[in-house]
């Protein structure tokens, strides 16, 4: 051996080692099965270990593919896989050791398992993963480790595994854990991310988390955190095969246990987290500089994500609390982020399937061990948790949980769909549990679809919620719903559903010291900041959109209560409880619904503001102001002979304060209510603009008398209505057939508007007719026009002709004494005729005709329609410049009548208050005769001809009755006649082009004259009623007529197209004629 080479053989090893203190350990074969650790990776000597982008480790056996158990880094480029290998672990991370941890590639251990569908019933059954023991990122021993584990934005965790983990934190993390990536984790009993150890630092979440199988929670802070823990990535659980509901039984019966397991829900924390926990959102750019970085945090804005947690099935979607020991979250921050629980981006929990109950966010375990919230929760972005026949929970305190603030200015919704006793709950306080004060500026709601659940937006059953202060909206809503598997009727039709559920808004019925709810608006300036002035109806400088609003009962409790509407609305009953209770409502505020008061102590105040009285029932109370600005609105149930009546110690009412009156049932006879029963009155002038108030179908007027006001009511007369002829006509019978459809009645009463009244009024009335017999006239006019005009330019054709005609008309007349209407015309004529030797033509027609009436207060899908089959005969002759015709005929009519009654939606359920229809059908017999003549002068290729015409029409229908509106809507029609002899005259002016082939354009003026004949009157009556005459028009204004055409032809055929207008004081027809005729 040379010394040269003995020489290199030596300095080798020191090269080495001098290689390894400044460099590290690769792995970058792709073919690697054996595991590596740090403390061993240098040829036994520790070293940092990176595996590369093209390296890979994938071992068969149980162990760790990759261990960091030195003072070392470990930095995965690349992959650490097994296949069906339990027991595994892609980065194991030992205490008592100073390091860092990064992955930013991929870590893999899964499983070659195929789920089957072992019973054929269309899903797959069995266990999500055969294997165990599987875990991402696992930190274990009885030391902590010194360092920070990551998992960047380009590292992916995948497990496949019973009782597994992405990452797993069993031992102490002196430093902080950062997930920017992804994991995935199928398997019963699974973790996203799971810690028992503690965390000095903090606990971010950036990236995605997605874990499937029966108790499998995405994040699991069971180990006290130093600092914060942070979500702003996803986070989603589910024990589910299936995430979306079979609406079919047949379908849902087919589910196993297998499909129904239930996950462990998507965040839980049974532990301190010394700086709070955060679900965070981009931040919104408010300042005026370029910042790319508004937080701060060294992350752009643009490259941050939204905190998203959902889960499926009935655990929590987030739940801070333990059942085993106390639970405490610092605060987030100070200032505005003084809170230990602030949401900015959404949780989201959903029960999925029938049955399976649903809670968006929990506070405190199940076992009242105390839960602090350090500040309270402050929440901008969105909680919702829905449920079907279950029950559901946007935001829970259970007893031992203590949030002493929830300022909300994002959504807090619960939503249960089912017909059984279910609850939608909002935001619930147990008993035991503290929270002392809420604000809420975004929306709080709580909604059941179906009959007998009931929701509540907010309750407390802790009795220790004290202060609720409002700018956005509480409300609960309880739906009627209908489907072909609800079998309790033999319909779809939710409208006819018993409703056995509350809504109710506020429930603080469990406070004895008192509580202060204020409601109030906010100008918010420009929304949209499009500098288009956002509407502000009331003028209140509160945006209609901004309005605040409380809908649903508010039931207090037995202490001093306040109650303030200062702004906005509340739709729903209050109920005060025992104690010095106060009721203002003042800021352009307003209140409807009932008012009750157990012990009588209660101060009510009006200012500039509005209170709807919906009790027709005594309301004691011990004072009553109404200011200037006041609206203070009673009801009257005249048939249970009941009213509202509040007595009061003193009341005091100044000159402008409005009174008025809601009647719930029809007041047939004139009565005087005592609205006010005071042991002291003072009273200024009492604004009597009534009308706006009551029911326009009465005239009330409101007075003090001694120490009382009072209300005198009566029917509103015809007169006073302004009623048309025909109007007032049926006025009475109107009235009376109300009784018969409370429906009906309470649409009417409903209106306090001339134009509301009206537009129900009209719909009681049955059509008259009278544009259908116009179109019907226009019809006939322009068959015995068709019939005047020779085919050809005045020569001998023939001796024989067919020829056929398309009308099209339509009639609009004008609202008067009697409905205006819209009719249309389409009909289709035939005809034979043969010419004499002498020039006479004689001809047969048929006619099929088709009308159809829209009153000009008909609803969608109201109309009457006629048709027609008319035979007739005519005769024309020609002499020089001299034409003459006539002719007649006859045909049978079937009518039938489709009408409907569609009130407003005054309650606001998206429906009519009131919706009927009914149909008729009847028979009829049309007859026509027509006479003409004109003269036509050549001036050359122009001509003049003036003609003349009289046209007779009759029409008789038969009587008809409804059916299908019942009592209260159907009408039984009297049969009627109609008949009408009119003369016209007119000039036509045209060219002729060419002669054995020849075009003809034409213009026309006339002026069409009623000479005799009416329109029969309409004589209806209701179920049991009287009967009512609506007397017809019957105008005989002359009608100015304009016309064109265009005439073709040659020796064997014809073509012509027609057009004209005809235009009197309320009625304007349209004609369109297309005729075709062939000579042999």
């Amino acid at each position: 051996m040379s010394r040269k080479l003995l020489a290199t053989a030596a300095l080798a090893p020191l090269l080495l080692y001098a290689g390894s203190a400044s460099a590290e350990t690769q792995v970058t074969s792709s073919s690697r099965t054996a595991p590596i650790a740090t403390s061993t990776a240098a040829s036994g000597v520790a070293d940092d270990v990176t595996i590369t982008s093209d390296g890979a480790i994938t071992p068969n056996v149980a162990g760790a593919i990759a261990t960091l158990d030195s003072d070392n880094a470990l930095t995965n480029n690349g992959a650490l896989q097994t296949v069906d290998v339990s027991d595994s672990i892609g980065v194991l991370v030992l205490g008592g050791h100073t390091g860092t941890l990064l992955n930013s590639a991929t870590i893999s251990l899964t499983e070659d398992y195929d789920y089957t569908d072992d019973d054929d019933d269309g899903d797959y059954d069995g266990v999500f993963a055969q294997g165990s023991g599987r875990y991402g990122i696992r930190l274990t021993g009885t030391e902590p480790f010194v360092g920070t584990i990551t998992n960047d934005s380009t590292g992916a965790i995948t497990i496949e595994g019973a009782d597994s983990a992405g990452i797993s934190l069993e031992a102490a993390l002196t430093g902080s854990l950062i997930h920017s990536g992804s994991i995935s984790v199928v398997g019963d009993r699974g973790y996203g991310i799971h810690n028992t150890g503690t965390i000095s630092g903090g606990l971010t979440s950036n990236g995605s988390i997605s874990v499937t199988g029966a108790g499998s929670v995405g994040v699991a802070v069971d180990g006290d955190v130093g600092g914060a823990v942070v979500i702003q990535g996803s986070v989603y659980s589910t024990g589910y095969r299936i995430t979306s509901r079979y609406t079919d039984p047949d379908d849902q019966a087919l589910l196993d246990a297998d499909d129904l397991l239930q996950g462990g829900g998507g965040v839980r924390v049974t532990a301190d987290v010394a700086g709070g926990v955060l679900l965070d959102a981009p931040p919104t750019d408010t300042n005026d500089d370029t910042s790319d970085d508004e937080d701060g945090d060294g992350t752009t804005d643009s490259s941050e994500g939204t905190a998203s947690i959902t889960a499926y099935g009935s655990a929590p979607a987030l739940l801070i609390g333990s059942d085993a020991r106390a639970v405490t979250l610092g605060a987030v921050g100070t200032g505005d982020d003084a809170y230990g629980l602030i949401i900015k981006g959404s949780v989201t929990a959903a029960g999925v399937h029938d049955g399976i109950s649903a809670t968006g966010l929990q506070l405190g375990g199940d076992a009242g061990r105390s839960t602090i919230i350090t500040g309270g929760v402050k929440l901008s972005g969105s909680i919702s948790a829905s449920a079907y026949e279950a029950d559901a929970v946007g935001l829970k305190l259970n007893a031992g949980a203590v949030a002493d603030t929830l300022w909300n200015t994002g959504g807090i919704s619960a939503s249960v769909t089912g017909d059984t006793a279910v609850t939608a709950k909002a935001v619930s306080i147990a008993a035991g549990a503290g929270m002392t004060s809420l604000t809420n500026a975004g929306t709080i709601s709580a909604t059941v679809g179906g009959e007998g659940g009931s929701s509540y937006a907010i309750i407390d059953d802790s009795g220790g919620l004290t202060t609720i202060t409002n700018t956005g909206s509480i409300a609960a809503y309880v739906v009627a719903t209908d489907d072909d598997y609800d079998t309790d009727d033999d319909d779809t039709d939710a409208a006819n559903e018993t409703v056995t559920g509350v809504a109710t808004a506020i429930d603080v019925s469990k406070n004895t010291t008192g509580v202060t709810i204020v409601q109030s608006g906010v100008n918010d300036g420009d929304d949209g900041d499009d500098e288009v002035a956002d509407t502000d109806t009331d003028g209140d400088g509160v945006d209609d959109a901004d309005e605040p609003l409380i809908r649903g009962r508010v039931v207090l409790g037995s202490g001093a209560d306040s109650l303030s509407i200062l702004n906005g609305g509340l739709i729903g009953d209050v109920w005060f409880g025992d104690g010095a209770d106060t009721l203002t409502i003042d800021g352009t505020g307003y209140m409807i619904g009932a008012l009750r008061d157990s012990d009588g102590l209660l101060d009510i105040r009006v200012g500039n503001g509005t209170l709807g009285l919906t009790n027709a029932e005594r309301i004691s109370a011990t004072r009553l102001s109404l200011g200037a600005d006041s609206v203070l609105v009673f009801t009257a149930d005249p048939v249970a002979g009941t009213h509202t009546k509040l007595v009061v110690d003193t009341a005091t009412i100044e000159s402008g304060a409005t009174l008025g009156l809601n009647l719930t049932s029809l007041l047939t006879t004139p009565t005087t209510y005592t609205v006010i029963q005071a042991g002291s009155l003072t009273a200024g002038t009492i604004d009597q603009d009534l009308l706006g108030h009551a029911p326009y179908l009465y005239v009330a007027s409101g007075y003090a008398s001694g120490n009382d006001v009072l209300i005198d009511v009566r029917r509103r007369t015809a007169a006073e209505a302004a009623m048309s002829r025909g109007q007032t006509s049926a006025y009475d019978a109107v009235f009376a057939a109300l009784s018969n459809d409370a429906d009906i009645a309470g649409a009417f009463l409903n209106q306090s508007t001339h134009d509301g009244f009206f537009g129900l009024y009209d719909q009681m009335l049955p059509s008259q007719g009278e544009g259908l017999f116009s179109a019907l006239q226009t019809v006939q006019q322009q068959i015995s026009a068709a019939t005047a005009n020779r085919p050809d330019i005045g020569e001998r054709y023939g001796p024989d002709s067919v020829w056929l005609q398309e009308i099209n008309a339509l009639v609009r007349r004008e609202d008067g004494d009697t409905q205006g209407s819209d009719t249309q015309a389409l009909g289709m004529v035939a005809g034979y005729e043969a010419m004499g030797e002498a020039g006479g033509a004689l001809g047969l027609t048929l006619a099929a005709i088709s009308l159809e009436e829209h009153d000009t207060v008909a609803k969608a899908g109201e109309k009457t329609t006629a048709s027609i089959l008319q035979a007739g005969l005519y005769w024309r002759r020609s002499v020089g410049g001299w034409r003459f015709n006539l002719g007649g005929g006859a045909g049978y009519s079937r009518f039938n009548g489709d009408r409907a009654f569609v009130s407003a939606d005054i309650d606001g359920d998206g429906a009519a208050d009131a919706s009927l229809t009914n149909t008729a059908a009847w028979n009829g017999l049309v007859a026509n005769a027509f006479a003409g003549l004109a003269y036509e002068a050549r001036l050359g290729d122009v001509y003049l001809r003036p003609e003349a015409r009289l046209d007779y029409v009759w029409l008789w229908e038969g009587k008809r009755r409804e059916r299908g509106g019942g009592a209260g809507f159907d009408l039984t029609v009297a049969s009627r006649k109609a008949d009408n002899l009119s003369g016209d005259v007119g000039l036509v002016i045209g060219k002729q082009y060419g002669k054995d082939s020849w075009v003809r354009p034409e213009l026309r003026v006339g002026y069409r004259q009623s000479l005799a004949g009416a329109m029969g009157d309409t004589i209806a009556s209701f179920a049991g009623g009287s009967a009512f005459t609506l007397a017809a028009a019957n105008e005989k204004e002359g009608a100015v007529t304009l016309g064109f055409a265009v005439r073709a032809g040659s020796a064997l055929s014809y073509v012509a197209f027609e057009g004209g207008a005809e235009a009197s004081r309320r009625q304007t027809k349209y004609t369109a004629r297309l005729t075709g005729r062939a000579m042999f």
